[in-house]
């Protein structure tokens, strides 16, 4: 709860205003061969455009469905430290890799130590550029090569039946916050940051879920058959009955 907390509420500290943008991001899945009865889930955060400097934190959720038809389960990588793919550094705070409440894998999330780089003005301790797809320019960071899509968490992902989906969403009641185009936490030369600099990160605009992807085995054509056909003599014996 204290780190949820945090992540939606540090977009409010008031450490320097912030420029304004309309940065987007987007949950991109990928998995192993869908078809099969298990196997293995990449979450990648991508930003739509160069009007911020980068990730600083997140809180994802991976949700597996489940029906009648069957079910899909997410689970934590093999070694369930992997599961949390993001470095630390610079991730070093409110590192999570989820709580298991199945179907669902909730709660996947870490934060750059934005805290101790603005209270030692010390640059370092904060990693610029990920997310980005293109260089972008900080007001006072100047230069700031793209790192491309960032992995945010990889894991598994187990069937039952016929299978069902699994998605990647936002967390309730968080956001993906990210570095605005002001961010500065020193002068350059180690002292303090410069008037009209921002020590604090900011939300995204919004944060559109991945894509949903039905894993689990498809049956073969002449298994559909012969359950249409099974699914027809049920209904005309019930009918009869009812005749």
């Amino acid at each position: 709860m204290i780190r949820r907390f945090f992540l939606a509420g540090i977009a409010f500290l008031a450490l320097g205003a912030a420029s304004s943008w309309a940065t987007n991001v987007a949950l991109t899945l990928t998995t192993s061969d869908p078809l099969q009865t298990t196997g293995t889930w990449t979450l990648t955060a991508t930003l739509s455009d160069n009007q911020t400097l980068g990730i600083a934190a997140f809180s994802i959720d991976m949700h597996g469905g489940s029906d009648a038809a069957g079910s899909a389960t997410v689970l934590k990588a093999a070694t369930v430290a992997n599961t949390l793919a993001v470095t630390n550094p610079p991730y070093a705070l409110f590192r999570n890799t989820g709580t298991l409440a199945a179907p669902n894998l909730t709660g996947i999330g870490a934060s750059q130590d934005t805290i101790s780089a603005g209270a030692n003005m010390d640059p370092s301790l904060v990693r610029v550029g990920d997310g980005l797809t293109t260089d972008a320019t900080g007001q006072f960071w100047g230069p700031v090569a793209h790192g491309g899509p960032l992995t945010l968490a990889t894991g598994r992902w187990s069937t039952t039946g016929m299978g069902n989906f699994i998605q990647a969403v936002l967390a309730p009641a968080t956001t993906i916050n990210l570095f605005p185009l002001n961010y500065a936490v020193d002068d350059g030369a180690g002292g303090p940051p410069p008037a009209g600099a921002a020590q604090n990160t900011m939300p995204a605009v919004t944060v559109a879920s991945s894509q949903m992807i039905h894993v689990g085995p498809v049956p073969e054509p002449g298994t559909l058959v012969l359950m249409g056909l099974g699914g027809l003599g049920l209904a005309l014996v019930a009918r009869r009955r009812a005749g």
